[in-house]
């Protein structure tokens, strides 16, 4: 099984949360898993899924939780509104480009870290501490993503 986690933010304040778990992951991951940072989601996400099974996608949010918080975001909740990105165009739309592409994985993971504040060059303390527990989430979800059987046509989601 082809595996791919996808860190997505900027290089500002807690907006690099998704690329902080990235660069954590990137020593610890297994070879054969990749690891991608994607600073352009609305353009650069369906390259990176492109040619993987699965994946796991892990952003900064904006939800009104408490700094830090991490959780797990199924991908239909994207569209709702209550669902923030903090990128003009980001996951939501590169998500849907790769699906009009043809090159979403069966199998995909959205893993959310609520963000503090966007400015600065550095995460706040709450995020950095999310952003190492993202990590350990991504490691269980990409246990769980090994575990499963290839896909045989179904819409199952990790």
């Amino acid at each position: 099984m082809r595996l791919r986690v996808i860190g997505v933010g900027t290089d500002w304040g807690d907006d690099r949360a998704g690329l902080r778990v990235a660069e954590l992951l990137e020593r610890r991951l297994p070879a054969d898993v990749g690891v991608v940072a994607c600073r352009n989601p609305g353009l650069e996400l369906a390259d990176a899924l492109r040619g993987v099974d699965a994946a796991v996608v892990v952003d900064a949010v904006r939800s009104g939780s408490p700094a830090g918080h991490v959780r797990r975001v199924e991908p239909e909740a994207l569209a709702e509104p209550r669902a923030f990105s903090t990128h003009g165009l980001g996951v939501v739309e590169g998500l849907a480009l790769a699906r009009a592409l043809g090159c979403a994985p069966a199998r995909l993971a959205i893993v959310g870290i609520e963000a503090d504040h966007l400015g600065g060059e550095t995460l706040s303390p709450a995020v950095e501490r999310g952003a190492r527990a993202a990590c350990e989430h991504v490691l269980e979800l990409l246990a769980d993503l090994r575990a499963m059987q290839p896909d045989t046509g179904g819409a199952a989601r990790a």
